[in-house]
């Protein structure tokens, strides 16, 4: 069953882990293409969004809603070579704080394959999903598309929903991050990251 083999990923933090803005304009990371040069080889200009904790603690995974993710992370998934996706290197700054060792995981590989008939979700006026309140992916679009052109990937009815394959989260948690989250998607919804 395909839909036990992936998880979404997201950030795992708590009030003591700054929320992360950008300090750049950051349209061109929204238009779901692989960054090319000379774009690609910039350092992404972000900074900690407010409100700003006292003592903020970096984890390996931040929210922008894109995952910045640290280096641990990074040297991970970059060997790995997976299909649209890109780690971009990332300067996060606050006052006179500044770290270098982090990345944007770029993520322009969309696949629609939310299963309208078991999924439950909210759809607006215009018909585009605005809330899934219970996930399910259609296996058999699933199973069309080679593994690893789906190791990591895009819900294209909910581009903020990043989903990965499981081989994809046991390595990113054979390094024991902090920060990460990892909900297995025939048990998420728009709720699971708050209980």
């Amino acid at each position: 069953m395909l839909n036990s083999e992936y998880y979404v990923f997201d950030s795992g933090g708590t009030n003591e882990n700054p929320l992360l803005e950008w300090d750049q304009k950051a349209g061109i990371y929204y238009k779901g293409l692989e960054i090319k040069p000379p774009y690609s080889e910039q350092v992404i200009q972000l900074r900690l969004g407010e409100p700003i904790p006292p003592n903020p603690v970096m984890i390996d995974c931040h929210s922008l809603p894109d995952a910045i993710i640290s280096k641990k992370i990074e040297q991970v998934l970059t060997p790995m070579k997976i299909a649209g996706t890109q780690c971009l290197p990332a300067r996060i700054t606050h006052e006179d704080l500044v770290y270098d060792d982090y990345f944007l995981l770029h993520v322009f590989n969309e696949v629609e394959c939310l299963d309208r008939e078991k999924a439950v979700f909210t759809l607006s006026r215009r018909g585009r999903v605005i809330d899934i309140e219970s996930l399910w992916l259609n296996e058999e679009v699933l199973a069309e598309i080679p593994l690893e052109e789906r190791l990591i990937f895009l819900l294209k009815e909910s581009t903020s929903t990043c989903l990965v394959h499981k081989s994809v989260k046991d390595a990113i948690e054979s390094v024991n991050p902090e920060g990460v989250s990892f909900f297995r998607a025939d048990q998420w919804g728009s709720g699971a990251a708050f209980s």
